[in-house]
């Protein structure tokens, strides 16, 4: 009778650590697809409206959305023949921020220090200022601004708030970077979307 118990805990526990596994791939997996489709949003919306569109990642601004939170931005042609300026961009929609678990480890997107014509606006995330985000914009064509392909890589981990550090919460590779990860790459010529997972 005990080794029949000790061998259904076994069972028991190796399904919970299959499950849990399991689990964390899913958010990885619904997070990235998040993701990639607001990049394909904001490809299609640069090409319905004739604007271009913005998609923003928040960096390391000590919130709670540092590298997980995203958000959309367009700029459209004004009707008076101004030029454009920092207060003609508005966002598109609210912020998708990705699961606990489930955060951004690397990002080739053109940090808030370089400034964009016309400059992005004031940013805000749940009432915070972002002092430090990243971007890329999509042109009325589709294609990227500057022509450079970009990605955003998510993985299985955290980061402290304010913190650079990824702190990975499942296998690493060779590369001592998560192992499980969904990659984002953005064609600079065309702006189409790219998918690669191990």
């Amino acid at each position: 009778m005990l080794v029949v118990i000790s061998i259904m805990a076994t069972v028991t526990v190796a399904a919970f650590a299959g499950l849990f596994g399991v689990g964390g791939g899913f958010k990885l997996s619904g997070a990235g697809n998040r993701v990639s489709n607001l990049a394909l949003l904001a490809r299609q919306n640069s090409l319905a409206k004739n604007a271009l569109t913005a998609l923003v990642m928040i960096g390391n601004s000590g919130t709670e959305g540092d590298y997980r939170a995203f958000r959309l931005f367009e700029i459209v042609p004004r009707t008076d023949g101004q030029p454009l300026t920092s207060a003609d961009w508005s966002p598109l929609g609210s912020w998708e921020t990705t699961p606990d678990g489930v955060v951004v480890d690397t990002c080739t997107f053109a940090p808030s220090s370089v400034t964009a014509t016309p400059a992005m606006p004031q940013i805000t995330y749940r009432d915070s200022l972002v002092t430090s985000y990243q971007y890329v914009i999509f042109l009325p064509t589709g294609a990227l601004l500057g022509g450079n392909s970009s990605s955003v890589r998510l993985v299985q981990g955290f980061r402290s708030p304010g913190s650079q550090v990824t702190t990975y919460t499942s296998a690493r590779g060779g590369d001592g970077k998560g192992a499980n990860y969904y990659n984002v790459f953005l064609l600079g010529a065309n702006g189409r979307v790219k998918i690669d997972r191990p």
